[in-house]
């Protein structure tokens, strides 16, 4: 009897050989959109050969041969949805929607060509950009006055995918430039006299991301005001980001990332100051000053860290020597799934 190995490539071969083969003839043909979705049912399969043959070689290699099909049919799935095989664009769908409406891309471009001076002459160009699925870049500015009043604020970005910079002074309460290959971004604010506090968000468009020739270019440049205490939450999907921090009064520090390369610089300006990250596959980058105290405390398996200036607590906890007697502090909690966490003192 033959292996399972022989079996397994013999039975793909043969398998792909008459899909294509029957295709070319013209005998029988079917739509992948509809049979690709059903891709775990070979993995139910799989499942019960595993349980009622496990004695037979050629079980064994049928078993395998139906858990790369599916894997296959999973990946291709998948891809099907991002990959626009009647144009040459890539289709993102951020809101997980298969069958969505492209109208909405074409209002959103009837909306930017109301604001474009020279709209005549770019609109024979336009045209063939809505045809072709691919949109303008989108820029917005955005900016908030600073209120008197206003003791604390609070700033939550969503930014999806891309590269995304916080740093500088401004006089305004908020300010942020903003520049899409794709949707745009989205800002509010709120107010809370109650309490003397304002609520700031920035968020990217829901709808479908169409990438024209594979190119992406989403960023974001922001500014805070020095004087309210701060809570921040940055969301970051995938890119990369360059938070600097240190002239800010950041009482509350929330990061959640999925794949991303972030550098943060944190300040003395207050007693303490919480950071709570939750990252997937990242590369987190930290700079706290010497004059603070630090502590980190680790969660997750597969962590790679560099403390620099840090003491070994257990293996989850690290602090900085002198930490309890410390009058200001800076309070880290990492949970990481695969992401490098480093730490320097400055």
């Amino acid at each position: 009897m033959k292996n399972s190995k022989s079996i397994f490539w013999g039975g793909m071969l043969i398998i792909i050989g008459i899909f294509w083969l029957l295709r070319k003839l013209d005998i029988f043909f079917f739509q992948w959109d509809a049979i690709l979705p059903y891709w775990p049912v070979l993995l139910i399969l799989a499942g019960i050969l595993l349980i009622l043959t496990t004695k037979y070689t050629a079980a064994r290699g049928l078993v395998g041969l139906l858990i790369v099909l599916a894997v296959f049919g999973g990946l291709t799935s998948r891809t099907g949805r991002v990959f626009d095989r009647h144009n040459d664009n890539w289709n993102f769908n951020w809101n997980d929607r298969d069958h969505d409406n492209d109208n909405d891309d074409d209002n959103d471009d009837d909306d930017e060509d109301d604001n474009d001076d020279d709209k005549d002459d770019d609109y024979e160009q336009d045209n063939n950009d809505k045809e072709q699925g691919y949109k303008k870049p989108v820029n917005n500015s955005y900016q908030y006055e600073m209120e008197d009043f206003i003791q604390k604020a609070n700033f939550n970005l969503e930014g999806g995918a891309g590269s995304f910079t916080l740093k500088g002074n401004t006089d305004k309460l908020f300010e942020a430039d903003t520049r899409s290959s794709v949707l745009g971004f989205l800002s509010n604010k709120s107010i809370n006299k109650l309490t003397n506090s304002a609520t700031i968000s920035l968020k990217m468009e829901d709808g479908n991301v169409k990438l024209h020739k594979g190119e992406l270019s989403n960023k974001a440049e922001i500014e805070l005001n020095t004087k309210p205490v701060w809570t921040i939450d940055l969301g970051l999907g995938a890119g990369n980001g360059d938070f600097d921090l240190s002239n800010y009064k950041v009482e509350t520090l929330k990061v959640s990332t999925g794949v991303a390369d972030l550098d943060i610089r944190l300040g003395d300006k207050l007693d303490q100051s919480n950071v709570k990250i939750d990252a997937g596959v990242a590369s987190i980058g930290l700079e706290i000053p010497k004059t603070v105290g630090c502590e980190i405390k680790l969660d997750g398996a597969l962590n790679l860290t560099s403390f620099d200036d840090l003491e070994k607590i257990n293996d989850k906890l690290y602090r900085s020597p002198g930490f309890d007697q410390s009058t200001k502090k800076i309070i880290i909690n990492f949970d990481g799934g695969l992401s490098k966490v480093k730490i320097r003192r400055y």
